[in-house]
């Protein structure tokens, strides 16, 4: 009796538990629908989701910094503070959704080739365009300047009042502008970069 389920189990490959890519796709945007950026830390996409933590913390400090302070502050700023909520949270869900996607098919691939440390070559172009804004040192500077920001709008000194007074819609138009042109450049060069190939 022995012998024949050792040559069952010898004749039987081994089969893998299959991953639920359903179950964490569910887990992650439910995450993410409840707090922003904790679906993406679940996937552990660290970056990505102490980017919109950190996004959705500064929006609404500015949006209660700038209900708050006693200057004249225009009515569409609040507004479009208001609007940057639901827009960082939806695109929080629909981002977790898309990266859940990519995370798992990377683990199913592992699982069933064995070996995470050669991907295929579309598969590293890939997967170096999907996190590629998370190297480098500019996750660093969004925590630094987003910080600075979050600490200006909670001790509320009186010279940043008085130079939003003064100088905030230059500020924000100039960095409207500023934000147009970067996209426009980015735009140019993909353009020239497909005619070249």
């Amino acid at each position: 009796m022995k012998r024949k389920r050792q040559s069952r189990r010898n004749g039987q490959k081994t089969k893998t538990k299959p991953l639920r890519n359903r179950t964490h796709k569910f887990v992650a945007g439910l995450l993410s629908a409840v707090i922003p950026g904790l679906g993406h830390i679940y996937l552990r996409l660290y970056m990505r989701g102490l980017t919109f933590m950190l996004l959705v913390l500064l929006d609404l400090s500015a949006l209660l910094y700038f209900s708050s302070i006693g200057i004249q502050i225009n009515v569409p700023l609040l507004i479009l503070l208001a609007l940057f909520i639901p827009v960082i949270y939806f695109y929080n869900v629909f981002d977790v959704l898309q990266s859940a996607d990519w995370v798992m098919m990377r683990r199913r691939r592992a699982a069933t080739q064995g070996n995470m440390d050669k991907p295929i070559t579309s598969e590293r172009a890939i997967g170096e365009a999907f996190m590629a804004w998370e190297r480098g040192i500019s996750f660093g500077l969004l925590l630094i300047i987003g910080g600075g920001l979050m600490v200006l709008f909670f001790r509320k000194p009186r010279w940043f009042q008085e130079i939003l007074a003064v100088y905030g819609g230059y500020v924000f138009a100039g960095l409207l502008i500023i934000g147009g042109l970067i996209l426009f450049g980015r735009e140019i060069w993909v353009m020239l970069r497909k005619k070249k190939v």
